[in-house]
């Protein structure tokens, strides 16, 4: 179809040339004078450039783009430089360049300047480049790029589309919080609280076999430069307990907010040098099991980056093996029902549900009847104090 389509366009220009040709001459013919075979000499070059440059087979060899900054996070703008090569050097008039894409963001943005006017020349290899501003979360995808060579006139055009798929990752924009550790509970002592989140790395009590992934700052060097076999150390537990990251990721209104909550949760954990692991429940379920470096944070972040909100969650609590052995789940979602505190109260020792709302949430009889259930109201578009607003009494 589209070859089809090509073949039209092209007979409809060589037809318009052909026909100014003729109209051109019989008016120098039939009218005679100076001036009329002046305008028939002074158009004809450019009628013949026109047949040429309709004849002539135009090839697109090479397509680039640069993307800067290589990470770009929700809200921030990125650099786009396009570079093409074409197969000759036939000195076409200007060519129009556009993107195709199919990102709806990127779609938005070719009024900005994804598409751009050259004056081509002799030159077989040029470039331009424009601004996409306020970039969302999600996968950006480019097709490629759209080229139509055009004459002086706009009498011949040739149109070549290149392609070259591409992807812009926004990841999800990471907000800073002040860190608080979620545990004030020892093995010894009489003040004790149910979360957990940093392992006491000030003493080792052991060493076990070197596994990939544990941290470099984990590695016991003595033992390594005696028997040139990489150990680790083992770290006392302050508390026996697992701490996992939830996020509900059904339809929702503030469900960005939600995106956003959770990355700067992980990134902040982890920074500290938090275990934790993550779970995604949305079209399907994905799980993270002990995020310990930034290569298994990049990973999650990746998924932070690309997932859509599902229409339906299929997640199910309780057909999950993972959550048998957890004392503390982390939970972030924007509503709280009575049927959901039920599954977390039936599953888990201990639990914080994160809700996500521009009003704090009314606490439920249920909410109220199981202890080891809190509820912590979230501020959109503030959570700097929420570690430490949930160690409050």
């Amino acid at each position: 179809m589209k070859k089809w389509q090509a073949l039209i366009e092209k007979s409809k220009h060589f037809l318009l040339v052909s026909l100014l040709m003729i109209i051109t001459f019989c008016y120098a013919m039939f009218q005679g004078g100076f001036v009329s075979w002046f305008v028939f000499f002074t158009v004809s070059p450019f009628l013949l450039y026109a047949v040429i440059f309709l004849l002539v087979k135009e090839d697109i060899l090479l397509v680039e783009r640069k993307i800067e900054p290589s990470h770009v996070e929700c809200g921030q703008s990125a650099k786009v430089t396009v570079t093409v090569e074409r197969k000759t050097r036939f000195p076409f008039a200007y060519m129009m360049m556009e993107e195709l894409v199919n990102s709806e963001a990127l779609v938005q943005s070719r009024v900005q300047g994804t598409n751009t006017v050259k004056f081509v020349g002799f030159r077989k290899k040029f470039s331009w480049d424009y601004v996409l501003e306020n970039m969302s979360r999600g996968e950006h995808r480019y097709l490629g790029v759209n080229i139509v060579f055009c004459d002086f006139f706009g009498w011949a055009k040739k149109r070549v589309a290149a392609e070259k798929e591409q992807v812009i990752l926004v990841y999800p924009r990471v907000r800073e919080m002040r860190y608080a550790a979620l545990q004030t509970k020892f093995d010894v002592g009489t003040m004790m609280s149910p979360y957990s989140i940093v392992k006491d790395t000030s003493m080792a009590v052991g060493l076990r076999e070197y596994v990939p992934g544990d941290r470099f700052s984990w590695i016991h060097w003595k033992s390594f430069a005696k028997t040139q076999t990489l150990q680790s150390k083992v770290f006392e537990d302050r508390q026996s307990q697992e701490l996992m990251l939830v996020l509900h990721a059904g339809k929702s209104p503030l469900f960005e907010e939600k995106i956003e909550l959770v990355a700067s949760m992980l990134q902040t954990i982890v920074g500290e040098r938090g275990d934790i692991s993550f779970v995604s429940a949305g079209s399907k379920t994905n799980v993270f099991t002990n995020i310990q470096g930034n290569k298994q944070l990049d990973q999650v972040m990746y998924h932070l980056a690309a997932i859509k909100p599902a229409e339906a969650v299929k997640f199910q609590l309780r057909d999950q093996q993972v959550f048998k052995h957890i004392a503390t789940l982390l939970y972030v979602t924007s509503e709280v029902s009575d049927e959901l505190l039920h599954s977390l109260a039936n599953m888990v020792k201990s639990c914080i549900c994160f809700v996500v709302a521009e009003r704090p949430p009314v606490q439920t009889e249920l909410a109220k009847r199981y202890k080891q259930i809190r509820v912590v109201y979230v501020n959109p578009t503030d959570y700097y104090h929420l570690f430490t607003e949930v160690m409050k009494p």
